[in-house]
């Protein structure tokens, strides 16, 4: 597991579940226990909105779907041990509200990343098809590279991560490519391998 896409499930799914269990405290002091999913949900959902399209920028479906399964299992297994087992709710805790929080968990990712790629129809909706489209993405990332080696002389797999938002494996394609191209030389060993222009 490349350390972007632990970020992107595991920091966010934690960080989200977080920020649900707060509003969920939060209503628990205004509004009746049976209606605080209903309350929470719409701002759950805008917030979960909002991560997956400003924060995650892969335009994958499986790695969505890989998103979609650790969210859920987060989401279930950090309800039981703290609502479940820590508050004991007499009443009975799996309710509408609840299952319809885990679909919506499970589904919302699904649904982003379908999106983005444009439902792997052969256009954008711009008269660029979706090959054409991600080989200008490709190019304009590796121009990004080059004008991010030529300022500081060197970079790092982690940089590239954090300059384009892209995936530990997509980065090592890219510095692999400019590497084959002679722009880029590998340096360094093991964790600490760097990749530097050549003059």
């Amino acid at each position: 597991m490349d350390k972007t896409f632990f970020r992107q499930a595991v920091g966010w799914g934690v960080g989200l579940w977080l920020i649900g269990y707060v509003l969920g405290i939060i209503a628990f002091m205004v509004v009746p226990a049976s209606m605080i999913g209903w309350v929470v949900s719409p701002f759950g959902i805008l917030i979960t909105l909002w991560v997956l399209i400003k924060k995650i920028k892969v335009e994958d479906v499986t790695y969505y779907l890989k998103i979609a399964i650790v969210w859920t299992i987060i989401a279930i297994v950090f309800d039981y041990v703290f609502l479940v087992l820590l508050f004991k709710p007499v009443d009975g805790y799996y309710k509408l509200d609840v299952y319809f929080y885990y679909v919506s968990t499970f589904v919302l990712p699904l649904v982003v990343g379908i999106f983005k790629i444009g439902k792997k129809r052969n256009f954008t909706g711009t008269g660029v098809s979706l090959i054409e489209k991600q080989a200008q993405q490709k190019a304009e990332h590796l121009r990004k590279v080059e004008d991010f080696v030529n300022g500081k002389g060197r970079a790092t797999n982690d940089d590239i991560q954090k300059l384009l938002g892209v995936s530990d494996a997509t980065v090592t394609r890219y510095l692999d490519e400019l590497e084959k191209q002679g722009f880029l030389r590998q340096k360094g060993q093991s964790k600490g391998i760097y990749y530097e222009k050549v003059s």
